[in-house]
Order: C-alpha cells, then structure tokens, then sequence
C-alpha cells in the first residue's frame, strides 16, 4: 500500500491541488489510481470553515479509496530464483589512469582521503572495492621507462578540457597501486589506442614494472578502452573491423602475458576483462564494433578472459532533452538501459561452441551522464538516488560488479580527491549512494550468499528490492525516485514535501527492524547528505563517518500482528531497513 501525506493530512493518493470556486472544492490526482481518475468534486458552503472544509476532504478521500486499497507488498522467507548473485567487492570503482595519482596519491603522499573513502565502502560491503584503472587516457598513455615523474601530461582543451591528451608515465606511477587499504585489489588498463610499433614496444615492456608495483593485489588486466570507438577518436582508420580488432587484442595480450612471466611468473595466468566497449551493438557510425561479432571472431580463444566487461552511460551530458526527473531519477529508464547490457550478454552466451567464456559479466565503467557528466543533474542528490536504484537493479539481475567511473573535476565524481583550481577537494553526493549500495551488498562473511532480488511491485517513480544472506530475509531496500528540488536556481518546490507510507507483509519469522535512510533537503542538493545519520565530508574527518545531531538515527520499525509493517519515506529519499528474520 502507498500512501501520500501533505501538511500533515494523510491521503491514499498525490494531491496537485486544492481549491474553493463557486462553493465547489476540486482535489487533483497525480497518479491516476482508480476512481480518482480526475477530480473529486465536493459541495462546500463558501462560509465553511478551512477546518471542516479540510475534513470532509479527507472523508471523502477515504471513502473513494476503501474499495480499491492495495495490498501489501509480500517480501518472501526465502529468495526466488531468478534472484541476482553479485560477486564480492559489487561496489567498486573506474578511475581515470590520468587522474589516479590524484585519487591514490604515491609512497611519499598517499591520499587519504581516498584510503578512507574506499575504506568505508569496504567496511559496510564486507569486502573493499576493486580500482579499475583505465579510461579514455589509458590509451593516450605512453609508457617511458626513464621518465623520474609518475605522470606528465598535457591538457588541450580543444579536444578535452577535462584530462590531457598527450601523456607519458614512468615507472614511478605504479607507486600509486601502493597506496590503498590493504587487501584492495585492482585491474590496471593497457593502451591498445596507439598504434605504433614503439608505442606497443613501450605498452608491454611497461606491463613489468606493473605486475612487481601491483604483486598479489592484482586482479585483472585490461587492454584496450572502447575500442568500438577507436574510428571516431581516430586512433584506427574508418574501415576497421571486428576481425582486426581481435587479431590486435590477441596478439597484444599474448605479449603482455609473456613480459608478465618473465617478470613476476606467479602473475603469469592473470586474466583479462574485455571487450570494454562503449557500445552494445549492433554497429552503426559512432560505434564501429559489434560486441557480439567481437566474440563470434574468437575473442577469447586463448581462453585468458576472466569477466565480460562492458561500459554505460544514461545519455550523453551534452545531448539536449537530459532531465533529473526524465534521465536519472526514472525507473523505467532504468531498467531500459540496464535491459541493453542483459540483451547483449544474452547474445554472447547464446554463441556457445567455446566462443562464449561462461564467466561473469560486469559493468567496468559506468557512470549518469558521459563526458564526465553535468552540473546541477551528475553531482546532484538525485544522481545519488539515481545510482543506488541502477546499482541495485544491475545486481538483481546478475550483472555481477559496477565500477563507477571517476576523474578528477569530473561533474560525476563520487569524490575530488585534490584541491583544483576547478573543484573543491570533498565528498560528492554520489558516494553517499555508493554507501547506500554497499550496505544492501552486506555479507557477514565471505562465504556467505547474497541473493538481490528486484520486486515486481516497483514503478517508475519508486523502486523496491530485498536481500537474502544464506537464504534469509536480511534487508529491504526503498528508492524514491520523485524529484523535490530545493535549492537550484534558487526555486523551491511549491508544495510541502510528501511523505509516502509503502506497506509490506513479512514472513512469520520476522520481529521488526532496523531503519537507515539516505536524506537531503532535496532531489537537487549538493551539500548537507547524510547516510545513517552520518556525514563523510572531507572537512569533518578526511572522509570518516561522523554522526550528525540534526538527523534522526537509530529507528526501528515495528510489525503487527498480522505480520505487516509500514514505512514512510520521503520523496527524493531511499531507506534501507536491516529485518530481524
């Protein structure tokens, strides 16, 4: 069951309006639900009083929704088996290779404001987040063995503004895999983009200076980013096919594994996530490569690919028609573009005869909006909302880890990790959906089997899922996607906010729960986020989490006789409730 409230009168649906004319007294419905289609007209007096006026309002209300009140939402004892099983470590990260020195920081000045930041995910996941190191400027980086600095690199802006593209590293850049609480694992990309026999040499000589920086905490290599948009970046002619592209991705990977043996042989079976394209087919002008013929031309016939890695984006940040509401805080939009990444790889599964590897596909880099996002929608709350409903829903469905993609200055970051002549150094809203994501991921031990499942009773303004930890009901998770701007502009939203109460029927076995929120003032702040009555702000504990005294913490919901319990939840806001199952 939903319930709206507005000043303080609760109602079983959304009022737009309300207003005397004639003696007449119009109540507005915005959602349409059966027998309020339209209006409910009420005969008043004009000498009524507000009060009585205000009361019969609510008689009626409650009269017209009697028949048609929805049931409550049946959470079940034991998880379904079309529930998604995430790998560990689901919350995880994509940094830009030209932007991780900033974000990791070296031997003599390591970031700790990032150690903490990652830290905290890994404390509420169970297990810390992968770095997966790559992105455009992974196949910009030239590698120089006699180069003293980490990174030199070269902004121009006529082609970026937001990283260099002219960039060199020397060996002193692996440094930053050193960096990192311990026991974080990483991937780190490779450049395929160049296209040089040099740079090539250079590419996978630099592959042993990275195997003995990264040792054990290697997880994965990669060797190429989006290379279905090597033609319009110009890195291959307009002519370049599938078929190539896996002759040089085999080839390429061939030389790495063999430098990585000679130098750390321990290393040597490490595995690769690929493609890493853009793009999810078919090919058309802007992606050049199909994944799926990618696959079909023997991709993986040396049998060295370890996961399916494939890239997202909701929209481009530059495209006209992008909306908080529309783009971001949408689940139907949602589970569209999430149903793009599940139809390819059901395609690549569907190869078979070898050609498909049978190993988890995953989301390498993904963020709301590319080009590094978009003021005022990327760095927003909602972002915030949008990311734990599309982290979530990817788990549901078996899209087994989600490395959310970060830059420094970028309009999407989680966090900025320096202080730039662009952007303050701090933690961004989106972490705090990171946080959100990472306590529904909770596992209280390795071994232990985490089901999401992604309930039917969603819509496209609020979206549900449950967790099963070893077949139990452990968590609930609510998103509510309506946008409640208060601040952009300097516009308000002209009506009080609404609270919705969601009802749901629990298992016998349940006693009642813990509630942990995810609040702001609204769908468009930047500042003043909490998660559990916590802030993580740089300037309060370089990231750490501090309890805020203004922020309601340490609620439990409690469950009726009949086994049913209600929640309310703020538009604009997501709750996560730990149940006693």
């Amino acid at each position: 069951m939903h319930t709206v409230r507005l000043m303080h009168c609760q109602l079983p649906y959304k009022l737009s309006a309300s207003f005397p004319v004639a003696g007449l007294l119009y109540i507005s419905s915005l959602d349409g639900r059966s027998g309020i289609h339209n209006q409910i007209i009420k005969m008043f007096l004009n000498t009524r009083s507000l009060f009585v006026w205000c009361l019969a309002a609510l008689l009626e209300a409650e009269a017209a929704s009697v028949s048609s009140k929805p049931k409550p939402i049946i959470l079940s004892e034991s998880a379904p088996s079309n529930a998604g099983i995430p790998l560990d470590s689901f919350v995880s990260y994509s940094f830009e290779l030209s932007s991780w020195p900033d974000f990791a920081g070296n031997l003599s000045y390591p970031n700790k404001f990032s150690y903490n930041l990652l830290n905290n995910i890994g404390n509420l996941q169970g297990s810390l987040p992968i770095a997966r190191v790559g992105g455009n400027t992974q196949d910009i980086a030239i590698f120089d063995a006699s180069q003293k600095t980490g990174l030199l690199g070269v902004v121009r802006p006529n082609i970026s503004s937001d990283y260099p593209t002219i960039i060199t590293i020397g060996p002193s850049f692996f440094e930053s895999y050193k960096t990192m609480p311990k026991g974080t694992k990483y991937s780190h990309g490779f450049n395929l983009g160049a296209n040089s026999s040099a740079a090539r040499t250079a590419t996978f000589a630099s592959a042993a200076y990275a195997c003995k920086a990264i040792g054990s905490d290697l997880a994965y290599w990669e060797y190429g980013n989006e290379p279905d948009l090597f033609v319009s970046s110009g890195y291959r002619p307009h002519n370049y096919t599938e078929a190539e592209y896996v002759e040089e991705w085999l080839n390429g990977t061939t030389a790495i594994s063999s430098a990585v043996k000679a130098a750390c042989p321990s290393l040597a079976n490490t595995k690769f996530m690929a493609p890493s394209f853009a793009g999810v087919g078919p090919a058309n002008d802007f992606f050049t490569l199909d994944p799926v013929l990618a696959w079909k031309n023997g991709l993986d016939q040396n049998d060295n690919i370890g996961l399916i890695s494939s890239h997202n984006y909701m929209g481009v940040s530059t495209s006209p028609g992008i909306t908080l509401q529309g783009t971001l805080m949408n689940h139907t939009n949602v589970v569209a573009k999430a149903g793009d990444q599940l139809r390819e790889w059901a395609a690549i599964k569907a190869l078979g005869n070898g050609l498909d590897p049978d190993v988890p596909f995953i989301l390498g880099e993904h963020n709301s909006l590319a080009r590094q996002g978009r003021p005022g929608l990327s760095n927003s709350f909602g972002a915030a909302l949008w990311g734990v409903d599309w982290n979530v829903y990817l788990a549901s469905q078996n899209i087994s880890r989600s490395h959310m993609h970060q830059g420094t200055n970028y309009r999407y970051q989680s966090w900025q990790p320096i202080q730039t002549n662009l952007s303050t150094i701090g933690t961004k809203p989106p972490y705090y959906g990171n946080l959100a994501v990472a306590a529904m991921m909770s596992k209280p031990h390795p071994s232990s089997l985490l089901k999401i499942t992604h309930l039917p009773a969603s819509s496209a303004n609020n979206s549900f899922y449950t967790a099963h930890v070893d077949n139990t009901l452990t968590r609930l998770l609510i998103v509510d996607l309506h946008t409640y701007n208060t601040t952009a502009n300097n516009y308000t939203t002209s009506f009080p906010r609404p609270v919705q109460t969601h009802t749901f029927q629990l298992p016998a076995c349940c006693r009642g729960g813990a509630v942990h929120r995810l609040v702001a003032n609204g769908s468009d702040a930047v500042t003043g986020i909490t998660w559990d009555g916590n802030s993580y702000n740089y300037e309060l504990a370089e990231g750490k989490p501090v309890r805020q005294g203004n922020v309601t913490c340490g609620e439990r919901v409690k469950i009726d006789r009949k086994g049913v319990v209600r929640l309310d939840v703020e538009w604009s806001s997501a709750v996560v409730v730990t149940l006693d199952c």
